[in-house]
């Protein structure tokens, strides 16, 4: 079956305009059976890393360094505008660490990101990340908006090492199987669907992460279906348009989606 997919992710691939970069990787989750285009290949990660930052969590959680129910506030320090709602309520509001890891992945809030990479720690997430097999999908500072330093973004990733998260999330070897399942219903309450599963057939399910700076369009997530469960990143540089680059995603999710009915 992977060869079918990498056929037809292949054909599509090529039909992206000149000047574009890309970085695929498809896994079959049942049977370990893929392939990748780039997938080693490091991209600027923008919020594609959250799932990083939820595996550190978990495993913090894991470890008893926190609990979900330990609340925190999002000091004003760290407050960003961008997605997200927590910048625009009460700086004094409280969140449980669980509510914060949801609107950090369903919602992509930039300020409870920050909360919950102060808490967990970059180091700590990043050797989580090691554990996985990220390689060069890495957590270099806190969520900036439009005060980045020039140069390359020090948060980068892969398309190999976020279906390395994806798998060890779906396979319970991340912490507990408690807290994997809890990953899973975050990431399948994702509320950006304009990328893989924008014209996903009836049937197929989707539960993942985007990630959107300029010139970047990147997804990585997890369709679901009668013939099996597929982990999916597809990273993007270069687009024009931001909005071609979800179409050309959105292609290679329905191809895929496809291929699971």
């Amino acid at each position: 079956m992977s060869l079918e997919w990498e056929q037809i992710v292949r054909e599509l691939v090529d039909t992206r305009p000149d000047g574009t970069d890309v970085g695929i990787a498809v896994r079959d989750l049942d049977t370990g059976e893929g392939f990748d285009i780039n997938g080693d290949h490091d991209f600027p990660s923008a919020s594609t890393i959250k799932i990083l930052i939820l595996a550190g969590l978990a495993q913090a959680v894991a470890d008893g360094r926190l609990s979900l129910d330990d609340k925190l506030p999002a000091a004003a320090e760290i407050r960003l505008s961008g997605s997200g709602v927590l910048n625009w309520l009460d700086p004094a509001l409280e969140l449980t660490l669980r509510d914060h890891a949801w609107l950090m992945t369903a919602i992509s809030d930039n300020s409870t990101s920050n909360v919950l990479m102060n808490a967990v720690g970059i180091p700590e997430i990043n050797a989580m990340g090691q554990q996985l097999n990220v390689g060069k999908t890495v957590m270099g500072r806190n969520f900036m908006d439009r005060n980045i330093p020039p140069g390359p973004s020090k948060n980068r990733a892969t398309a190999i090492g976020l279906v390395n998260i994806l798998d060890a999330i779906y396979h319970d070897a991340i912490a507990t199987p408690e807290l994997c399942a809890w990953m899973r219903q975050c990431l399948a309450d994702q509320q950006h669907r304009d990328r893989l599963p924008r014209h996903l057939p009836e049937g197929i399910e989707y539960a993942g992460k985007t990630g959107s700076i300029e010139g970047i369009v990147h997804d990585c997530g997890v369709l679901s279906g009668p013939r099996g469960n597929i982990a999916i990143a597809v990273l993007t540089q270069g687009f024009a348009n931001p909005y071609d680059a979800e179409r050309f995603t959105g292609r290679i999710g329905t191809a895929i989606g496809e291929q699971l009915l």
